[in-house]
């Protein structure tokens, strides 16, 4: 009864981030581009800042690990995080509009706003996670991280609604408001998620002492150079690149492929979404715990790369609606093996390392979907431009994540998710001083 209670006080958090995410990702990069008419260039670097300084991860993660304040490890960085995206994303609205009447000064105020933003996404994300590591036991994990996830995601539905709305008609005035407004509602949330949370006393401070006598360079020496973490980086990698670069190739698919009107493709979100909400609940709720964290992964892989498969046939044989019942198969197959990966990078840890070790995982995670779409991306242009078929150009693209997902499976027999990392430490690092993770 208190671990549903604390899913659902967390999940205000996730809410919240979700519109926060929504504010950057599709109120202010349409501004940017539609109304301001910044170049889509600019625009898509700026979005991109955030993901290139997501290393910052590992520092804040130790630093979470290993320096309370106030007797709390991840309160006061998951605060001071939001507080540091909200300003963010606030000066680079600023940095928007002064764009239009001085180029230099708007463009230098936004990328500075995007490294804040950046900064405080990066930190919060990463304390907030490693508050789950703390919080939850083995058998709550998969209920907790399924719950988590689908909040985050049903804050990012709520908001394009919620903040679409707002925003319109569209003002300078009117966007400020909004954007002042749900920073200081994320502000709140932020606080209300998370107080009276986390464990404390003297048993967390131990833990973090421990920590604090390897210093960061050390510890991430030792933490990086382990071979089962290697393992488990490259596998997370593997398996979200397989589950999550596909999403911008979809809707060009289909209208290119299928000739579906922009409406058409747009509903090809709610179909993926729906298939993978209802399958990472029903795993988190019942069938991680039933089945196992790795078989569930494993299911899951499977299916994503006979939906693939089944999309270059779709398309070969221009069946829409196969295509259509193909993308809600794939948004089951994600959600089936995030739930079983979300909670083996739950299981991942220590409680020394929770957060160096989650800020570790996240970046695998971003690299994953910053690698899928630029090389996805590439791969499209190139094939085209040799073949002059688009069945070839998005069918490599899909052939690429049908092979992606054949790694994921074929690293996963090679997880330890129940004994230690009996890696040797480097030489120049005493072996009492390094944290011995357990997975």
């Amino acid at each position: 009864m208190r671990a549903g209670l604390l899913i659902l006080q967390m999940s205000l958090f996730q809410l919240s981030f979700g519109m926060v995410s929504v504010l950057v990702l599709g109120v202010l990069n349409r501004v940017m581009f539609a109304e301001l008419g910044l170049p889509a260039t600019l625009v898509g670097f700026l979005l991109a800042i955030p993901s290139l300084i997501s290393p910052l991860r590992l520092w804040v993660g130790y630093l979470s690990d290993s320096r309370p304040i106030l007797g709390r490890r991840r309160l006061p960085y998951i605060v001071t995080g939001m507080v540091l995206a909200a300003v963010g994303v606030l000066m680079g609205t600023l940095g928007a509009l002064w764009s239009v009447r001085s180029a230099g000064l708007g463009i230098s105020v936004s990328v500075l706003a995007f490294l804040v933003y950046g900064m405080g996404k990066n930190g919060m994300a990463t304390a907030f996670q490693a508050l789950i590591a703390d919080v939850f036991d083995d058998e709550q994990r998969p209920r907790a991280t399924a719950i988590l996830k689908a909040a985050f995601i049903l804050g990012i539905i709520g908001g394009s609604v919620v903040l679409g709305r707002l925003v319109d008609p569209y003002s300078p005035s009117r966007l400020i408001a909004v954007v002042v407004g749900t920073g200081l509602f994320a502000l709140v949330m932020s606080v209300l998620s998370c107080a009276g949370v986390e464990p404390t006393g003297q048993t967390v401070e131990a833990i973090s002492e421990r920590v604090r006598q390897v210093p960061f360079g050390p510890t991430l020496k030792s933490t990086l150079m382990n071979r089962q973490v290697c393992l488990f980086f490259f596998f997370i990698g593997a398996t979200l690149l397989a589950t999550l670069s596909q999403d911008i190739f979809l809707e060009p698919y289909g209208a290119k492929l299928f000739g579906m009107s922009v409406g058409q493709t747009a509903r090809l979100n709610m179909y993926w979404g729906g298939g993978t909400l209802a399958s990472l609940l029903l795993c988190g709720m019942w069938g991680v715990n039933c089945l196992g964290r790795k078989r569930v992964t494993a299911v899951g892989l499977v299916i994503v790369a006979s939906a693939f498969a089944g999309l270059i046939l779709a398309g070969a044989t221009g069946q829409q609606a196969l295509f259509v019942g193909l993308v809600f198969v794939l948004g089951i197959g994600s959600g089936i093996s995030g739930s079983g990966a979300l909670t083996m990078m739950v299981d991942f840890t220590t409680a020394e390392q929770a957060g160096l070790l989650m800020g570790a995982w996240t970046i695998a995670h971003q690299l994953a979907e910053v690698v899928g779409n630029l090389l996805g991306g590439v791969l499209v242009d190139v094939v085209f431009s040799v073949s002059g078929s688009y069945l070839a150009a998005f069918g490599t693209v899909f052939g690429l994540e049908i092979g992606v997902a054949m790694v994921g499976l074929a690293l996963l027999p090679f997880i330890n998710l129940s004994g230690s990392l009996e890696d040797e430490p480097p030489a120049d690092v005493e072996l009492s001083q390094v944290p011995v993770a357990r997975v």
